[in-house]
């Protein structure tokens, strides 16, 4: 296994998790990705089975990582917190000479070039930034949560995800990252952005799921009557998530029919309501399970 600094065709990436996450207690390891869990430093690790030169200047991740992200967002037991993964920018490229297992063996040496590229980082005096720095560094603790996390969900999640399409991977990382910016009060604007972007997705998804039943030409408003009986969750709606979707187009067009604002006002709760929302209807998105109450709503 060596470092790469350009994609390879076999191999693994393994990825930082910052402090700033919220994790379960127990390492995850599938055959395409890991998510390894230690106190004294986490990380990810997705299997590289071809080459891939696509890429975003402004975003760290990889789209072969969110299934992985995915599958710890989406899955858990009810009544307990919601996990979400910190994937941080430090990240590693390592190439093998062949497709190889995740395994304990190559779980180390990947922790291991983590951790070299982590300190290599603190001398220099930039990368890793003193929230994301892992305990192992001296940096701060990482929250776990006990019987938050259903392996076999997670398992059967990840499947799916591993065989989605772009639109669910594409509101994935925007449920992912909306919990990320959340977690910075002076971001929280734009974590309900993204939590926007994610509910076009879900829009775009429920009128194709209203096609494919044979409604001609679905409204919003059909949208709206889908998920209360989707869901079993009554609502007022003339409109899929009406309120949402008027603070979205108070946030992003600032000259709008609502009225300019200065400082649009938003409440927390536009977030968090919408956040306990939108998990469980990607979970059943991804899984198509029931449309029994209680997949969609949390106790």
């Amino acid at each position: 296994m060596r470092k790469s600094y350009k994609p390879v065709a076999t191999g693994f990436l393994v990825r930082l998790m910052s402090p700033l996450g919220r994790y379960p207690t127990e390492s995850f390891v599938s055959e395409s990705s890991a998510l390894i869990i230690s106190s004294d430093i986490s990380f990810s690790v997705a299997r590289i089975e071809k080459e891939d030169w696509s890429f975003s200047e402004v975003d760290c991740l990889n789209a072969l990582e969110l299934p992985l992200y995915g599958s710890v967002l989406l899955s858990g037991k009810a009544g307990t917190q919601y996990l979400y993964p910190y994937p941080t920018p430090v990240s590693e490229t390592l190439e093998t000479d062949s497709l190889e297992k995740i395994d304990d063996q190559n779980i180390t040496e990947c922790k291991s070039f983590l951790i070299q590229k982590c300190s290599a980082l603190k001398k220099e005096g930039y990368g890793t930034s003193y929230f994301h720095k892992p305990p192992i560094l001296g940096g701060s603790n990482y929250e776990f949560v006990a019987n938050a996390a259903d392996e076999d969900d997670q398992h059967k999640i990840l499947a799916k995800l591993d065989k989605s399409n772009a639109l669910i991977l594409r509101a994935v990382n925007c449920l992912l990252k909306a919990r990320m910016a959340f977690l910075h009060s002076e971001l929280g604007e734009a974590a309900c952005i993204y939590l926007w972007i994610a509910l076009d997705a879900a829009h775009s998804l429920v009128l194709q799921k209203l096609r494919d039943s044979g409604v001609k030409n679905p409204t919003s408003a059909d949208a709206a009557r889908y998920f209360e009986k989707l869901s079993g969750h009554g609502t007022d709606w003339e409109q899929f998530f009406e309120d949402d979707y008027m603070n979205r187009i108070r946030a992003i067009h600032p000259d709008n029919r609502f009225g300019a604002e200065a400082i649009p006002q938003f409440l927390a709760d536009d977030f968090l309501e919408l956040n306990d929302l939108l998990i469980p209807f990607f979970h059943f998105f991804v899984t198509e399970l029931s449309s029994d109450s209680q997949t969609l709503i949390h106790e």
